[in-house]
């Protein structure tokens, strides 16, 4: 079952922190380790480096990946391998030198190729490696190590019969190798160890983290190993003799790969308690500096704030606003901060700046909600923030704070006084019940602003507390 994010348990981890014991996601530990030059990134809480552990956390159970495993084997890396398989084989039509020559070649590409899928996919690389990655001078030693596995385990086989003259043994030693052969294949391809491939300790110990389902892994295995010979049993009739030998390499090879899958992936599935290093797709999530840096301090500051360390997040943000103050997620949690650890001095101070931001980024309803929030109401004391915040407020019905906003607005120097002031009058009518103090404001506006472009909504209010008045 995949681990949760600590702070967002809706999500699955992507990294890990083991002395302080949480795990995070990509929301909370953005971008790719390149963006934390290479070196990937550190615990915002204790600074030591995060494991990664995206791919494996978020990895299904094996075996319901079937379709995954068969499609895999189509991608080009596989498709190359099994061109070359095929068209290998075409030399080998005797044991001359050239033949030995192709046998050699196709069972070292093949086997290094399998090999290659297994640590990729245990790594979390889910897409096939390209053919290149194969021919990286490991080729022949690790071939070398699969036929000293295959030497190895035929003299202690030779050896038990001759020492114990048992049947029996020697048939218990065939079942032993036979359940043991995926964990020696994979243990070598993560490893490139010999020794460890050999040892039957460090092979059970495979099995028992693994757990029951590598036995199932065997079973599957298996039956996928003997399918070439099956499926060639059916086939070979209706080929011509010519292609019978480059469709039973291609066909092999392919089934291989498949089998190299099922094994890198459950690998996989199990990348921690192996101890094998997780591969991450830097291209894939790589951010740009600045959305890096910006999207860092957001998620710097919720961890913080979800750990009660207000001063840490305050610093996080602080640091954040600093490059850039515009951004309205800082911008809203330095409020949402003050708010919460009461600084009524700083909300006095800070809080008119931080609104004019919503203002200023157009999002007058954030500050709006910001404003009423606080108490007591902070000093905005710029009409064009006053104007906005009222508009807003208006439409909320908060009246009483809309036209405490609006009040006294001509003691500052506000080109749009006209329209604040048809918006007061209109609290005043709507929400406060003041129609007195309404017609007074559209008095005022109708000899302040004679010219004034809103003259035809003045005119309009007017003549309807007029005719209310005379209804009265």
């Amino acid at each position: 079952m995949a681990e949760s994010c600590h702070y967002h348990t809706s999500k699955n981890a992507s990294w890990q922190c083991q002395p302080c014991n949480r795990q995070y996601c990509s929301e909370c530990i953005p971008g790719s380790s390149a963006n934390y030059h290479g070196q990937g990134p550190d615990c915002p809480l204790c600074r030591e480096h995060l494991e990664y552990i995206g791919a494996s956390n978020s990895a299904k159970p094996f075996w319901q990946m079937g379709l995954f495993y068969f499609l895999y084997a189509f991608k080009p890396g596989p498709l190359t391998v099994m061109g070359i398989a095929a068209a290998g084989s075409l030399a080998i039509s005797s044991m001359g030198l050239i033949s030995i020559i192709a046998l050699v070649t196709i069972v070292a590409v093949v086997s290094r190729y399998n090999l290659l899928v297994i640590e990729k996919l245990a790594g979390g690389q889910m897409e096939a490696p390209p053919l290149t990655d194969a021919l990286d001078g490991n080729g022949a030693i690790l071939l070398i190590k699969v036929i000293a596995m295959t030497l190895i385990a035929g003299f202690v086989g030779f050896k038990l019969i001759q020492f114990t003259e048992s049947e029996n043994i020697f048939l218990l030693y065939t079942i032993a190798l036979s359940l043991l052969a995926p964990a020696a294949m994979i243990v070598l391809a993560v490893t490139h160890s010999l020794r460890s491939a050999i040892n039957p300790l460090k092979l059970l110990e495979f099995t028992l983290i693994i757990g029951w389902p590598y036995w199932l892994l065997w079973i599957i295995t298996g039956m996928i190993s003997s399918a070439p010979t099956v499926l060639m049993a059916i086939v070979a009739e209706k080929l011509p003799s010519w292609a019978i030998m480059p469709t039973a390499a291609a066909v092999t090879s392919y089934f291989y790969v498949v089998s190299s899958a099922i094994m890198g992936y459950i690998c996989l599935t199990r990348q921690q308690k192996l101890g094998i290093t997780a591969s991450q797709e830097e291209d894939e999530n790589y951010l740009e500096e600045n959305d890096f840096l910006c999207q860092r301090a957001r998620a710097e500051a919720q961890i913080f704030l979800r750990e009660g360390d207000y001063q840490g997040a305050r610093q996080a943000l602080v640091d954040g606003l600093r490059r850039f103050p515009n951004d309205e997620t800082l911008n809203e949690r330095y409020y949402r901060l003050l708010l919460a650890t009461e600084d009524k001095k700083a909300l006095q101070e800070l809080g008119p700046h931080l609104l004019e931001k919503f203002v200023q980024i157009n999002r007058v309803y954030k500050a709006a909600e910001l404003y009423l929030a606080t108490e007591p109401a902070p000093p905005v004391h710029k009409p064009e923030v006053r104007h906005a915040l009222a508009k807003v407020l208006y439409q909320q019905h908060k009246y009483q704070f809309a036209a405490q906003l609006l009040n006294n607005l001509h003691k500052e120097p506000y080109p749009h006084l006209d329209a604040a002031y048809l918006l007061l009058a209109q609290v005043y009518m709507d929400g406060l019940g003041r129609e007195d103090l309404a017609k007074k404001l559209l008095h005022f506006i109708r000899q302040k602003f004679p010219e004034s472009a809103l003259r035809s909504e003045i005119d309009t209010l007017w003549k309807v507390l007029s005719s209310t008045t005379k209804a009265r």
